[in-house]
């Protein structure tokens, strides 16, 4: 009876040895599996863009990005041996995005600033506008930049640096526009004689003139914008954005971000213009 005791025992000591042995295994071949999905999930980059930045980033007939910041992307995912993902969302979403690490940047043509400098990991410039004014073709008060007005209404994108480029027209005609805010696309409000004039960077209201009706450049500021990529301030914010400072350094250097400017725009972005003022 004893020997059939010791027995069993032994059988059961066996039998939790092995279990555990067993347990042991899984645990660590799922601790690899997390690691090298971790590795994988690391080189890849999520860009968020509105999809609606004609030129820039805009989304094609089969629904699908395109522009000069997907192009840019593409080459600097190529440089650094990263996969780059692009996200369309609302552009206010995608600031809480980067903030909450669900995107590493926003690819939408962002303008460098004071404010996004302290609260941000910033790229090296990879393009620079002059901004413009947008008014109805129709709007006969409106024929130059000298008619201006006081109480005349601005469209302005929530979240952007828009309010910025008022406070800089205001300053230089020495009048009072009237911001009027939107989420998202406002140009349309333009064109219906709704609002007034539209803000943006000279290649975005060449192109936007081109694909709707009853717009015309007004005329341009003395305002420069300078377009760069925002990273979170953490340590691979930090590591990221050095990465694509590189490439972009590199990509300025042997003439792609040109390349890739004059096939998007017809014209060079990519050097800085003298005489204006930037945005900050």
């Amino acid at each position: 009876m004893r020997k059939r005791f010791i027995s069993l025992l032994m059988c059961g000591v066996m039998s939790i040895l092995a279990l555990t042995g067993c347990s042991g295994g899984k645990e660590k071949k799922a601790d690899e599996t997390k690691q090298e999905s971790t590795k994988q999930e690391e080189k890849v980059i999520t860009v968020g863009c509105n999809g609606t930045t004609p030129g820039w980033a805009g989304q094609g007939e089969d629904g699908n990005v395109e522009g000069y910041d997907y192009d840019v992307w593409q080459e600097i995912g190529k440089r650094i041996g990263y996969d780059v993902e692009f996200k369309v969302m609302e552009w206010d979403t995608l600031w809480s995005m980067v903030d909450q690490g669900r995107l590493d940047t926003v690819g939408n043509q962002v303008t460098r600033s004071a404010e996004r400098e302290e609260r941000y990991h910033l790229s090296e410039p990879y393009a620079y506008n002059i901004y413009c004014l947008l008014s109805a073709k129709d709007n006969e008060e409106l024929q130059s930049m000298d008619d201006l007005k006081t109480g005349m209404k601005i469209a302005c994108q929530t979240n952007s640096s828009d309010e910025d480029i008022v406070e800089s027209i205001n300053k230089t005609y020495n009048i009072e526009l009237a911001p009027t805010f939107y989420d998202g696309m406002s140009v349309q409000d333009v064109a219906l004689g709704r609002c007034d004039v539209w803000p943006r960077a000279e290649t975005s209201c060449e192109l936007t003139v081109k694909e709707m009706d009853n717009l015309k450049i007004l005329g341009k500021t003395n305002v420069l914008e300078v377009n760069v990529y925002p990273f979170a301030k953490t340590e691979r914010g930090e590591e990221l954005s050095k990465l694509v400072s590189g490439a972009i350094k590199e990509m300025h250097e042997d003439g792609t971000l040109k390349e890739l400017s004059e096939k998007w725009f017809g014209k060079d972005v990519t050097v800085k213009p003298e005489g204006a003022e930037e945005l900050k």
